[in-house]
């Protein structure tokens, strides 16, 4: 076991915003320290290493993953590229943080639990809402009974046009609402009974800009899920993100938009991020902070992961992926 004492030494695979946003939080949390980098573009990795005067610096994942001195690894690579790094860092007896969504179908997820199971290193998927404190404060008030019984969930995850330019790799029940689905996954502690999903293609991207998806939950729960990519780029609203918890004791509700701050700027309106990544005092704070802050305690003392396990991204790929196959063929799915 890892003493306390030591410093966790993390590398960080994929250099893309993300991936640099991993390298900042890292870089801002105590006992840490980042000692490698690796993406498949040379040219940011020299750009990223030099800035930030990261030692060891890599194209190859499998370079970054057999340093004997690397104690974890987080993963930020596109969604599609997860497994080769994972069963690398497993064969490595790395520890690893996968961002979310660990990958697009189930049968990968698999693989990676197996992988991670055999080599007995962590396995922890990134899905970031559960280091929320806003969605965090929900779950603790509906575990202590404060709350009472779900009735239904409304969550809505609504991106700018921009942002599907750059994520048009995945269809967005991947690349954004499997964060909705995880949290309702989460509230309601209940398998999915049953699923109808519904997504257009209104720009003529790669896939789908429009998801809307209904879940039908064995406790009797309905959620429902909103995800577009349609805000105008020139609105000043990135994340147009709201839940609405329902129950039979109450309500539960966080806004994104009505967050408390807005800037009016000379180059236009603004409501500025708060709680995921904020920058403050030259510090990456927030969700994504506490979750790696987490990540690297269970590492320091060999202990799994139970915020978040690899058996919940895996249940969330497989709703997700229900979603979809129901929008192609147009009608419900029953998954019990």
């Amino acid at each position: 076991m890892l003493t306390r004492e030591k410093n966790i030494r993390v590398g960080v695979i994929g250099l893309g915003r993300w991936g640099v946003e991993h390298l900042a939080a890292y870089r801002g949390l105590p006992n840490v320290d980042v000692i490698a980098i690796a993406d498949t573009a040379g040219d940011r990795v020299d750009e990223v290493g030099r800035a930030l005067q990261i030692p060891h610096r890599f194209t190859r994942y499998e370079e970054l993953c057999g340093l004997a001195e690397l104690d974890a690894v987080s993963i930020v690579t596109p969604e599609s590229d997860h497994l080769g790094p994972v069963l690398a860092a497993a064969r490595a007896g790395k520890h690893m943080l996968v961002e979310k969504p660990v990958a697009t179908n189930t049968a990968e997820v698999q693989r990676m639990i197996e992988a991670a199971t055999e080599a007995h290193v962590i396995l922890m998927p990134g899905h970031i809402l559960r280091f929320e404190p806003r969605y965090a404060l929900i779950k603790e008030k509906l575990v202590n009974g404060e709350l009472g019984t779900i009735v239904s969930i409304q969550a809505r995850r609504n991106r700018t046009k921009e942002t599907r330019r750059k994520y048009a790799r995945a269809h967005p029940v991947f690349a954004a609402a499997i964060h909705d689905i995880d949290v309702l996954l989460w509230y309601t502690k209940s398998a999915v009974r049953k699923v109808r999903g519904f997504h257009r293609n209104i720009c003529g991207n790669a896939t789908p800009d429009v998801m809307w998806g209904i879940l039908e939950f064995e406790s009797g729960a309905i959620g429902v899920i909103e995800c577009t990519w349609l805000t105008p780029d020139a609105a000043g609203i990135s994340s147009d993100d709201l839940l609405h918890v329902i129950t039979d004791r109450g309500v539960a509700s966080i806004d994104f938009v009505h967050s408390g701050l807005a800037l009016w700027k000379d180059t236009g309106f603004e409501i500025p991020d708060t709680t995921i990544v904020p920058r403050i005092r030259n510090r990456v704070e927030g969700a994504l902070a506490a979750e790696l802050s987490y990540f690297v305690s269970c590492v320091a003392q060999s202990k799994a992961p139970t915020v978040i396990t690899a058996e919940d991204a895996f249940t969330s790929i497989l709703v997700a992926s229900a979603l979809v196959e129901s929008a192609e063929k147009e009608l419900d799915l029953v998954l019990r």
